[in-house]
């Protein structure tokens, strides 16, 4: 059955994928926090806060010691432990081993819902066992609550040379009941060829709005303009990206665009009408590969139709690459010129698929 859209797309951005990247911030979320609690204590404990002058002190500082620690989000390693002269041994970690999913869960909600009171002095009464003091709960609170908004609004680079932008839709339980959630999220290549998690945000639905919302919060935090923005054909996400970022050179995502082409297509003719359309992709030159497309569109525009519409729909954005660099696609196995349509996770085409359809 041919497909109902443009866009039936699967995730550009695998569950996998974007799970590896918040496993990552939330490691780092993780360790900030018991590193912070942690602190706290040995304050408490010695009476008054590193360099600080005060009648009520009971003892020193000495230093810090580095133990792993395993938490549900992967194992921390080098995790540093304030220590006072007096030798006292923290109980806090056979309590977190004790109840580390829910104070790891307690952590995460705090880095990705806002910091509240509320959750430190959860997160603080699992460590401890007992309903923490005030005082202890304002202090660290202070303390991620800055470093929360400094993550929020970490500054951008002016400019990327390649963005990608897509949708993701993950499978979640919530009260009991399944459904679909959106995360939309940006990544960027530097000039340097650093690659970065730039913006993401989770929403009820993918519409104009929530893009709208993503890319004002690249504006925002300093982000001026990209090289590239390598997008899906999502009409809500081209519209955003319209509204924002008016001038960008856009290219669409060619993995997408052959995936849609070849559902218009019978299975039995995908592998040899699939090869000659990918072909279009490795040329040399985008009038090579204009004059590729071409011959291909009259070579089967009238045994399958449906199919060279899609193909001919964003034609000229899928030829934007074309003006980049062509070294940094064949260095990157991820940018779309070069990623081969198939799941096989083929590179490199052979003699024949460069060529001409025969």
């Amino acid at each position: 059955m041919a497909p109902n859209t443009e866009d039936t797309r699967p995730p550009h951005l695998s569950q996998d994928e974007f799970a590896a990247l918040l496993t990552a911030q939330l490691k780092d979320a993780v360790r900030f926090a018991l590193t912070t609690i942690l602190e706290a204590a040995v304050t408490a404990l010695v009476g008054a806060w590193p360099y600080e002058r005060s009648a009520a002190r009971t003892d020193q500082r000495n230093g810090y010691y580095a133990r792993d620690l395993a938490t549900t989000v992967g194992r921390i390693e080098d995790l540093a432990v304030p220590r006072p002269r007096s030798g006292y041994q923290t109980q806090r970690f056979a309590r977190y081993a004790r109840r580390r999913p829910e104070v790891d869960t307690a952590i995460a909600d705090m880095f990705v819902k806002g910091v509240s009171t509320r959750a430190v002095g959860a997160v603080l009464e699992n460590l401890t066992g007992a309903a923490p003091a005030a005082s202890s709960v304002a202090r660290v609170f202070h303390t991620l609550a800055s470093e929360y908004q400094a993550w929020k609004s970490r500054p951008l680079g002016e400019r990327y040379a390649y963005l990608f932008a897509a949708g993701t839709y993950f499978t979640v339980i919530y009260e009991g009941a399944g459904g679909k959630m959106p995360i939309l999220v940006v990544r960027g290549i530097q000039p340097s060829g650093a690659r970065e998690v730039r913006g993401f945000a989770v929403g009820d639905r993918e519409n104009q709005r929530a893009w709208e919302g993503v890319f004002e919060d690249l504006k925002r935090r300093g982000l001026k303009e990209g090289g590239l923005f390598i997008t899906d054909g999502h009409q809500a996400l081209l519209n955003a990206l319209a509204a924002k970022f008016p001038a960008v050179a856009r290219q669409r995502c060619i993995k997408h665009k052959l995936e849609n082409v070849l559902a218009y297509l019978p299975k039995k003719h995908r592998d040899v009408v699939g090869a000659a359309l990918k072909a279009i992709f490795y040329q040399e030159s985008r009038e090579e590969a204009a004059q590729l497309a071409l011959a291909w569109r009259e070579k089967y525009r009238r045994e399958y139709p449906s199919a060279v519409e899609c193909r001919w729909r964003d034609l000229d954005a899928c030829l934007s690459c074309y003006s980049f660099p062509p070294e940094h696609g064949k260095s990157d196995p991820h940018d779309e010129r070069y990623r081969a349509a198939d799941r096989g996770g083929e590179e490199t085409l052979s003699q024949n698929e460069r060529g001409l359809p025969q």
